[in-house]
């Protein structure tokens, strides 16, 4: 394992979406991780991303359900959804977190999930033959804390880990391990930072597609609500709700969601 690059504040960032006061409905308590733009992150004290704004879209405004957005370490954000104290957060199904909550079939997002390497790399030619990710076995691969994806399915490949995704590639650019795996979203976000830009290279294969889905604790008062969910994320794709969203992150309207 290794030292996180940046430092993470104790402090939680939150934002509310509610309904006037005086209503009787609870709100529902989502949680994000802190540090995954465009997807979730913090501007200027507040909880932004796509999937917050969704999240708050969906239920705040077409629900008329309130719904409080907190950004957390990822891994202790999970934590919450497991005992209960969080209502859900928007995220990849796997085996373990289907065992402690409910999680959707209908994608909020869906990414393609690819190898980054340093375009210098002794490696490269080696990495870049590889056609799945069996073949990335014989590599050292940089992730982050609360990886469940990576957790289900990097047994037997040696992983170090980062306190949180960007700071998983700002070790890999300073010469940790061989290779990270980012997607189309999060991944290319942080490589154009400036201080990340042109020392990274996304490789074209594809060894996953993350389909982000809402999950809902199985301790939730509100685990009822995930088909309301899913059912207005699909009016949302026919109305095209989604496109302002997308645009407003810099993404095409047209993106595969």
């Amino acid at each position: 394992m290794f030292a996180a690059v940046l430092g993470l504040s104790i402090l939680p960032i939150c934002a509310v979406t509610a309904l006037a006061q005086g209503e009787a409905t609870s709100p529902i308590q989502l949680v994000f991780a802190t540090e995954l733009a465009p997807l979730s992150f913090e501007k200027a004290g507040e909880a932004k991303g796509i999937l917050i704004d969704i999240a708050r879209e969906v239920f705040a405004v077409r629900l008329e359900q309130p719904v409080v957005t907190t950004l957390y370490p990822w891994e202790r954000a999970q934590q919450m959804v497991r005992s209960g104290e969080a209502d859900g957060f928007i995220t990849v199904a796997t085996t373990e977190r289907d065992s402690y909550a409910n999680c959707g079939r209908i994608p909020v997002l869906r990414a393609d999930l690819h190898p980054i390497i340093r375009p210098d790399s002794p490696q490269r030619t080696d990495i870049e033959a590889a056609r799945n990710l069996a073949d990335l076995r014989q590599f050292d691969i940089v992730s982050y804390f609360g990886n469940g994806w990576a957790k289900q399915n990097l047994a037997g490949h040696k992983v170090f880990y980062a306190q949180d995704f960007q700071s998983s590639l700002y070790g890999l650019a300073q010469g940790r391990g061989d290779l990270a795996l980012g997607t189309t979203t999060s991944g290319a976000h942080y490589m154009r930072e400036p201080d990340l830009a042109g020392k990274l290279v996304m490789l074209p294969l594809v060894v996953d597609t993350f389909e982000y889905v809402l999950c809902f604790s199985k301790n939730s008062p509100h685990a009822a609500k995930l088909s309301e969910f899913e059912r207005v994320l699909e009016v949302m794709r026919m109305d095209g709700g989604y496109a302002p969203i997308l645009q407003g992150y810099g993404m095409a309207a047209d993106a595969v969601y």
